[in-house]
């Protein structure tokens, strides 16, 4: 007998996991692929340690629910300000704790690891089958639309110029005070003038150890590590715990939906009458040789993201979370980040949900 299941989840990120776990909340059997052996995506593997767009300019929850239960499960720290926004530090591994405890605590919920996507079958316009599940509805969390690639619908893509990868890694022993934008600029003069890519800095939540966010190559990071202990005062003892480093994307495909959420949205902090979730992040853009752009909304602001946003256009009963919402390239150099991930996650669980009891209706 062919296995089924209510809803597919493919993806275990921010956006999956609480896609997946507001799926099984709602009675409905869920299963979640990854990849990865594990859970956590890039949220809980990539070095990342803040866990950015869960808060307005108050340092408040934007979004209750789902996003605000995980984030305090966390537990670890209070929200700090870095420049014009609040974000909350975190470490990946209490990352992947909190969901596998939430996993194991969710009935109907099911999860298959180190299971890449291999086979998606359409027919008409909704997936009927999932690497051979029988499936009604599916819901792409995989960060690079690995669902709708393989059910051939539209999408959308960032480039390098706006959206380029980083190498994410954490440095320990650092002697130097790196606070403010001088102590940086310091910095990031001197690898300028060696020709080294520049690299930025983000608080870390283990004592003497900041978290470096690196634009160049995987096979630079030694050596800008080894300029920084030769050259630069206050790093001559750092180090790093890392074996291997790999680029993690910022953002990728994005599927296009019945809306798609616009950069003009963003910035004009635009209601929704369909509204899922809030976010309030800065569009955040980054080129291919490390310069970034910040481009803010109104101090106050936060615009809705459209359940239409997370329906995909052409198929019926695809869903998408996270960083394959539907959104244009300025739009997702917002939306992408983990809280606002949480936030679009819960909601595409719930109108999966809601689209099976729909289906059965009808």
């Amino acid at each position: 007998m062919t296995a089924r299941t209510d809803i597919a989840v493919v993806g275990s990120g921010a956006a999956g996991t609480a896609a997946a776990i507001g799926a099984a909340r709602a009675g409905r059997t869920t299963l979640l692929l990854d990849q990865r052996p594990a859970m956590g995506g890039t949220a809980g593997w990539s070095g990342l340690t803040t866990l950015c767009g869960l808060y307005d300019d108050d340092g408040q929850f934007l979004n209750d629910g789902f996003p605000r239960e995980f984030a305090e499960a966390l537990g670890e720290a209070a929200p700090v300000r870095m420049g014009r926004v609040w974000v909350l530090l975190y470490r990946p591994e209490k990352f992947r704790d909190v969901a596998a405890r939430l996993f194991s605590a969710t009935p109907g919920l099911q999860t298959r690891w180190s299971t890449p996507l291999t086979d998606v079958v359409v027919e008409g316009n909704r997936i009927v089958r999932l690497n051979g599940i029988n499936v009604v509805a599916v819901i792409d969390c995989s960060g690079s639309a690995e669902v709708a690639r393989a059910s051939r619908a539209e999408c959308l893509a960032t480039t390098a110029t706006t959206q380029a990868p980083a190498v994410i890694f954490p440095l320990r022993n650092v002697a130097r005070e790196l606070n403010t934008p001088a102590a940086v600029a310091q910095v990031l003069l001197a690898l300028a003038r060696a020709g080294l890519p520049p690299l930025s800095f983000q608080p870390n939540l283990e004592p003497n150890t900041i978290t470096v966010k690196f634009t160049g190559r995987s096979d630079q990071v030694r050596g800008v590590i080894a300029f920084l202990q030769q050259h630069v005062p206050g790093f001559e003892k750092c180090r790093t715990p890392l074996l291997e480093f790999a680029p993690a994307p910022r953002a990728g495909r994005m599927i296009i939906g019945q809306y798609v959420l616009t950069g003009a949205d963003v910035l004009a902090g635009r209601k929704s009458p369909d509204a899922v979730a809030r976010c309030a992040w800065p569009i955040e853009q980054w080129s291919a040789d490390g310069v970034a752009r910040f481009r803010y909304l109104t101090p106050g602001a936060a615009y809705e993201i459209p359940a239409r946003s997370l329906r995909a256009a052409r198929v019926e009963n695809l869903f998408m979370a996270g960083k394959t919402i539907s959104a244009d390239e300025d739009a997702i150099a917002s939306a992408r980040v983990m809280g606002c991930c949480l936030a679009t996650g819960a909601a595409a669980g719930a109108l999966a949900a809601q689209y099976l009891e729909s289906s059965r209706t009808q």
